[in-house]
């Protein structure tokens, strides 16, 4: 088999490659059926025309892709990898069917036209199981980073691959139109069950877990003292890329930021 260049295997079946900007995660999941499943294909041109080499290094093809949500950099995809059914969410395919401009506006400027002209082109899952080769595949749904945001569960392989949710480099980042973060607070909530049972965690930035009920613990303390005292302890709030999320969430908490 030839090198591969960007993905890495994190447990059977499960390859992750980590952009250069922001750590964003590129997970490929193996069918085992000469299949692939490639999750939220990022970022800059060179990394992303390297994942359907390192597929054809591994001696597979593109099967399907899956946007977990509506932000520009989880809708990306590079024409090698074929014209396959690249599902997401129905409310995230209605979002970016109505609101294209604006979902890929940061795209323009940084990224080929050709890549602009491809990107955010998705398929609305059917149900709340992927129609593919591999184990059952679990889609769980929720308004937390997103709307319609989703997180894909093997329960065979104990994987839940959470976009982004429960990263140890990114504190809760809300939705826009998250006020009060009530819904985040439930939409991490509704993911508790599903964390408890999973052995590996794939978040879309940062490191891969391999005891998620600590990320999403870590999640859950910081929202709640936000909430309940207005400060953290978290060493994510530390990070100067981190300030300005921070205080936002500190205003929707109705806190004020304390020296």
């Amino acid at each position: 088999m030839a090198a591969l260049t960007r993905l890495v295997e994190v447990a059977p079946n499960v390859y992750v490659a980590r952009s250069r900007l922001y750590a964003t995660a590129t997970t490929v999941l193996l069918d085992g059926h000469g299949g692939a499943l490639v999750i939220d294909p990022s970022w800059e041109p060179d990394e992303l025309a390297a994942i359907p080499a390192d597929l054809a290094a591994l001696g597979v093809t593109c099967a399907a892709g899956l946007a977990t949500h509506m932000h520009y950099d989880h809708v990306l995809w590079h024409p090698d990898l074929g014209y396959v059914p690249r599902w997401a969410t129905p409310g995230t395919v209605r979002a970016t069917v109505e609101h294209r401009e604006q979902v890929l506006a940061p795209l323009v400027g940084e990224m080929p036209d050709d890549l602009i002209a491809i990107a955010a082109h998705l398929t609305p899952i059917a149900g709340t199981e992927l129609e593919w080769r591999g184990p059952k595949a679990i889609v769980h749904e929720h308004d937390a980073h997103a709307m319609h945001h989703l997180a894909l569960e093997i329960p065979d392989w104990g994987l839940l691959v959470a976009g982004d949710m429960m990263s140890d480099l990114e504190l809760p980042m809300p939705d826009v139109d998250d006020v009060d973060l009530v819904r985040y607070r439930t939409g991490l909530d509704s993911l508790q069950d599903v964390v408890r049972r999973t052995r590996l965690l794939v978040p879309g930035h940062g490191t891969d877990a391999h005891d998620p009920m600590a990320r999403w613990d870590a999640d859950r303390r910081y929202l709640d003292d936000v909430v309940e005292k207005g400060r953290t302890d978290d060493p994510r709030a530390t990070d100067p890329e981190m300030a300005e999320l921070h205080t936002a969430n500190l205003a929707r908490a109705g806190r004020t930021p304390r020296g």
